[in-house]
């Protein structure tokens, strides 16, 4: 298994195109398609369905990308310290975040941090909220992107509210409220859930309950995922639903809809965290414009 094949495999779980991630990449699309099998290969097991010329994530699949994607991170964060510490690299600011914000929150205020500070180095890190934390608390990371965190959690890093988000429903796309505007929670007081586990996603598991308690009901949880992608694949084979961030609706969902909740909605925030030291220049610039553009964009999905 090479660290190429892997990064062949998020492109395209992440696309869900072999020519999408190949252009991406800047590879041919043969050779894509072909470093994927032979990782499958290797795996001993399917990591997408091929049905009709587009490809799916199996379930081996959406089990293996978040694990991908930390392999990717601890080697690029180890060789990066390595070079720092031992050679003549200049310090790189890392930043963790979660996959919705990357295009219209962090892309855009890396960009003009590039401008403002040229010789700057930013290396970007898409991980989910547990494997954050702890690559913060390792010094693996110098600030991080994510949504609502335990309050154990909360007593070790500096953190700032940037936005907040309403929540909304994921329904298999054949079930019974699929087709309605926007829907109350406690219209899915019956159902199956299915919720982000506190192992990936700290303090998830009590939002959802709090957040089900307040419309009046207890969820029956009957699994627990590691990501959001494998959230939409488990509401898709109907192991129940689930809540997410509206403006989660831009990942990949065939097979499900995501039905905005009727008000008063709950919502989530989204957070700023850092270790508590004072940080340099450079974060303070990163981090201010990460603010300034969270504020921007937060209205449109308040």
């Amino acid at each position: 298994m090479e660290f190429h094949q892997l990064r062949y495999f998020i492109a395209a779980a992440e696309d869900l195109s072999i020519s999408g991630a190949a252009k991406r990449l800047h590879v041919t699309q043969p050779a894509l398609s072909r470093q994927v099998a032979v990782l499958e290969a290797e795996l001993g097991v399917a990591l997408f369905d091929r049905i009709r010329k587009r490809i799916h994530l199996t379930d081996a699949g959406r089990f293996f990308l978040p694990k991908a994607r930390q392999i990717i991170c601890d080697a690029e964060t180890a060789a990066q310290q390595l070079r720092e510490q031992f050679g003549k690299a200049r310090r790189t600011l890392r930043l963790g975040f979660l996959t919705p914000f990357l295009d219209d929150l962090v892309a855009p205020a890396v960009r003009e941090f590039r401008q403002r500070h040229p010789k700057a180095q930013v290396s970007l890190f898409e991980l989910p909220p547990r494997a954050q934390l702890e690559r913060l608390r390792n010094h693996e990371l110098d600030a991080a992107i994510l949504g609502n965190i335990s309050d154990a959690d909360r007593t070790f890093f500096t953190i700032r509210t940037l936005s907040r988000h309403k929540m909304a429903a994921v329904l298999p796309e054949d079930h019974r409220l699929a087709g309605k505007k926007s829907i109350k929670l406690q219209a899915l007081s019956r159902e199956s859930w299915v919720s982000l586990s506190d192992a990936f996603f700290p303090g998830r598991r009590e939002f959802l309950r709090s957040i089900c308690q307040s419309a009046g009901f207890e969820p029956m949880i009957a699994t627990e995922v590691d990501s959001l992608s494998m959230m939409l694949g488990a509401v898709t084979a109907g192991e129940g639903v689930a809540v997410m961030p509206a403006h989660a609706g831009k990942l990949p969902h065939a097979g499900c809809v995501i039905v905005p909740l009727a008000a008063p909605a709950p919502t989530t925030e989204l957070l700023l965290v850092l270790p508590k030291v004072e940080p340099g220049r450079e974060l303070t610039t990163l981090t201010t414009l990460i603010a300034e553009n969270a504020a921007r964009i937060g209205g449109k999905r308040a």
